[in-house]
């Protein structure tokens, strides 16, 4: 197989293979997205009860410090406990009223500091909870069985109130009578601003919108863009069960049917990611993975493109280099073999005329001129790929610089029968550069304008100041450059097809060194060309600073 065919199969090859790795990880993204829903899920609703379960802690620290018995005098022992729980909660302020309530005598009082209890009125809105405790009226309740008899408390959302039962007698292990109820009405700025707010940040960090509403739907606490009710939430759950203290899995039907008859009293937790759903966050995070993923398989899709045009790249280059060493060994032979043939002629003495003795001496002048010109190119070459080629810096005469390479080039001007018309200002411009650079580079385009002139070779060789900058211009009126070549005729070792075919000499080393001596003097060199009329190169000079 030819090396052509496996530079572009092996490319086709690792693209092919680049779209397969892209398919597979969009497959494997999609079933990753899919597991990884599925566990921030689970971890959601996991964390839901774990809030549920530290809300319980807090309502079941208030029942624990709160149980009184009817064997106490229920005011000092309601102060101490308050005292107590004022020491050891954790909020404080969650308390914002005390009320004992007796069921036997419907009279209701509150606890006020160190004055103890005095009469009182219920609150604006707790008749709910005040008809449910008069439903709970004389008798005997039941407790767990097997274990110590512990009342129900009641809940209530509107206001947000705990009430305590007070024990008055037992019997038995598993049956207790109520006397009343001590009940508690929490403070909502407290659960709004501190309880509510610490357990989200605990459980649910910033990446999700926490609402706690009660059972009429009224929003006891909310985050960031979230509201009452929430729709399609994340994840969601029951508040205030205390099922850890009454048994699992839920409250006793006591509790339960007290939360229906109260309506408030059930509160809910409703969690949403602040992207709009769990779904939506799972969804934009494949985005990101594919979008990382492609990019990368985009960068290695570029960097075979790459690598493959540099292999292309380089591999021309080499057919240029080969090209370009079969050229040169063709240039060296011819003016060696002539002088070589004139140098044996003469040693010989097969020339005595001294007219041919002239001629003999200008084709050695000739051709020495011609093989040093390519020693020259060559050794120029090398040292721009160096680096260590240096230019001098001094001011010219555009006018010198111009015949100079006229005189140059005069020996083959003659041998093609070409005519150069010379355009130049009546008076002398000046530039700042090297004068041998600048020479050789006027040079090669006056070589290439005579060496691909046409039939009548006429070459015409122009200066005009242009703003800042001196135009020099060489027009010839050939075939023109064709549109292939046109892109890499400044290139190192390039040749085009035209001269290749019509064996016209030369080294491909011409214009890329007129490209370069007029960048490194801080100009440019242009060309314009048109089929059948011929094309006009235009190297840019800029003038001295001080001109």
């Amino acid at each position: 197989m030819k090396k052509p065919a496996l530079t572009v199969m092996l490319p086709a090859l690792l693209l092919a293979l680049l779209v397969v790795l892209a398919w597979l990880q969009y497959r494997w993204t999609g079933e990753i997205s899919v597991a990884e829903q599925d566990r921030l899920e689970a971890s959601l609703q996991s964390s839901v009860r774990r809030f549920s379960a530290d809300l319980d802690d807090e309502a079941g620290l208030l029942f624990r410090a709160f149980r009184i018995e009817q064997t106490e005098e229920l005011g000092p022992a309601l102060r101490q406990r308050w005292e107590d729980y004022q020491d050891e909660a954790r909020y404080p302020e969650l308390i914002e009223a005390i009320y004992l309530y007796n069921l036997h005598g419907g009279e209701l009082s509150k606890l006020e500091g160190g004055a103890g209890l005095a009469s009182a009125e219920w609150p604006d809105g707790a008749e709910a909870l005040r008809a449910e405790l008069e439903r709970r009226s004389g008798g005997f309740a039941r407790g767990r069985r097997g274990g110590r008899p512990m009342p129900f408390p009641v809940l209530s959302g509107a206001p947000p109130a705990l009430a305590i039962p007070v024990i008055s007698a037992r019997e038995r292990r598993t049956r207790f009578a109520i006397s009343g109820y001590i009940v508690l009405f929490l403070d909502p700025k407290t659960l709004r601003d501190a309880l509510f707010p610490d357990l989200a940040a605990r459980h649910f960090g910033e990446e999700y919108d926490v609402t706690v509403v009660d059972g009429n739907g009224r929003a006891l606490f909310a985050t960031g863009t979230a509201s009452a009710p929430v729709r399609k939430p994340d994840a969601h759950g029951e508040l205030l069960t205390l099922a850890r203290y009454f048994g699992r899995p839920g409250p006793p039907p006591e509790m339960r049917d007290a939360r229906r008859q109260l309506g408030g009293a059930r509160w809910e937790i409703y969690v949403r990611h602040r992207s709009g759903s769990l779904e939506t966050a799972v969804a934009r995070a494949r985005t990101r993975n594919l979008a990382v993923s492609f990019s990368v398989l985009g960068l290695l899709a570029a960097s075979m493109v790459l690598l493959s045009a540099s292999t292309r790249r380089a591999t021309e280059l080499n057919e240029r280099k080969m090209e370009f060493v079969a050229g040169v060994s063709h240039e060296l032979r011819t003016p060696v073999a002539v002088l070589r043939s004139a140098g044996q002629n003469l040693a010989d003495g097969s020339v005595s005329e001294p007219d041919q003795v002239k001629r003999y001496g200008r084709l050695i002048e000739t051709e020495g001129r011609r093989l040093n010109d390519l020693v020259e190119q060559v050794l120029e070459l090398a040292g721009i790929k160096s680096n260590k080629l240096r230019y001098r810096r001094e001011i010219l005469s555009v006018r010198a610089v111009v015949e100079a390479a006229l005189e140059d080039c005069e020996a083959l001007r003659k041998e093609k029968d070409a005519s150069i018309e010379q355009k130049l200002p009546e008076n002398d411009m000046e530039v700042e550069g090297d004068a041998d650079a600048l020479r050789r580079a006027l040079t090669n385009l006056l070589v290439n304008a005579i060496k691909h002139g046409g039939e009548d070779n006429a070459i015409t060789v122009s200066v005009e100041a242009r703003g800042d900058r001196i135009a020099i211009e060489v027009a010839d009126r050939g075939p023109g450059i064709p549109e292939d070549d046109r892109a890499h005729i400044f290139e190192a070792f390039y040749r085009g097809r035209r001269a290749l075919d019509r064996q016209i000499p030369g080294s491909g080393l011409g214009l890329s060194l007129v490209e370069h001596v007029a960048r490194e003097h801080g100009g440019s060199v242009e060309v314009a060309t048109t089929p059948s009329e011929g094309s006009t190169f235009t190297l840019w000079i800029p003038k001295p600073e001080n001109a």
